[in-house]
């Protein structure tokens, strides 16, 4: 696609009047890499609504989302966490209506003007009879470097009175009115300047500290990471070899990296995006000596590989970038693609 295209965009609008049934399994199906979803039968069915569009905006996809009219559930749970392997981060801005969550066994309401932060590598539990919101899926490391800065995140609410939910709130408002005009060249640099602004206005806040446990947790998997990052190309790396590497057992090493999908997920996912950032280099190297240098020993296997993450060959993502800035990724045909397949790309960057 050309860089002046606008973005993707899918849009599911749904009344319960009718066939209800039918109505809440599409929208439960929508949902469902995210989430589970229950949706109680409505007492006025002309009253249920649910309506949920998504922007797919290269390192980050942007929703706005309107439901009425009954009771919804929306659970992340451990196991769907570990099924999907999406490592993201939501920042939601709530417009109207409002939410019940449960973190931890920890209550809180997010009422209109409200701004809620949620990792979801992490389980959580809302409810709502009515809310009108938007929310941006980005990848973590795109909002802090560091993971321990991430520990204080998960359910962090700022209130509609506070200069941070105000300005945040004003900021997702004014991008949600240009995405009907937005390119794709623009998109990822507005994604960086949202993630850029929630960063700064969050990073001081109290809820944003840890206790030490947490924080030294959060300091060994920066650790890990950066050396996985910088031995990549080593057909060695694997759980054992960081265990033996950090002095950590296996079952340890595989309960740090549980949230996020597991140990070699993580490898091979960061394989991946180094492998796409390497085909799209200009460098003429075959695919194979891609796929070596990217610590794969199979070119069949790195190749399957590669088509389900990104949703194309790695021949087909050569050119799939034409033009637009390093290290974004618009698939070639992201119009058909579905937003679970936007929520994996995103989370691979």
């Amino acid at each position: 696609m050309a860089p002046d295209s606008r973005i993707p965009v899918s849009s599911v609008g749904l009344s319960f009047s009718g066939d209800w049934r039918r109505a809440s399994e599409i929208f439960t199906e929508t949902l469902d890499p995210l989430c589970s979803t229950r949706v109680s039968v409505p007492e006025d069915e002309t009253e249920a609504r649910a309506d949920i569009s998504s922007f797919f905006m290269g390192p980050g996809v942007f929703f706005s989302g309107h439901v009425s009219g009954t009771s919804y559930e929306f659970v992340r749970e451990a196991s769907r966490i570990a099924r999907t392997g999406l490592d993201l981060i939501l920042i939601e801005v709530v417009l109207e209506g409002g939410e019940i969550r449960t973190i931890d066994g920890k209550t809180s309401r997010s009422e209109r003007g409200d701004v809620c932060v949620i990792d979801l590598a992490r389980p959580t539990r809302t409810q709502t009879a009515h809310n009108i919101f938007l929310t941006l899926a980005i990848p973590r490391q795109l909002l802090f470097a560091q993971e321990s800065q991430m520990d204080g995140l998960h359910g962090m609410l700022l209130k509609s009175d506070s200069a941070a939910g105000r300005l945040i709130g004003s900021h997702f408002l004014s991008v949600y009115r240009v995405l009907p005009d937005l390119t794709q060249s623009d998109a990822p640099a507005i994604v960086q300047a949202t993630a850029d602004l929630v960063a700064q206005l969050v990073s001081g806040k109290p809820e944003n500290v840890g206790d030490t446990s947490v924080a030294l947790r959060g300091a060994l998997i920066v650790q890990i990471k950066d050396h996985i990052d910088k031995h990549l190309s080593s057909h060695e790396l694997g759980p054992e070899y960081l265990s033996k590497t950090f002095g950590l057992s296996r079952a340890s090493l595989y309960r740090l990296f549980e949230p996020i999908g597991g140990v070699t997920e993580y490898i091979r996912s960061r394989r991946l995006r180094w492998a796409f950032d390497a085909l799209a280099d200009g460098r003429k190297r075959t695919i194979g000596e891609i796929a070596y240098s990217c610590g794969f020993t199979d070119v069949s296997v790195f190749s399957r590989a590669f088509r389900n993450r990104f949703g194309i060959s790695p021949s087909e993502a050569r050119g799939a970038n034409g033009g637009l800035p390093a290290g974004v990724y618009f698939p070639p045909h992201a119009e058909a693609a579905s937003v679970h397949e936007w929520l994996r790309i995103v989370s691979a960057f």
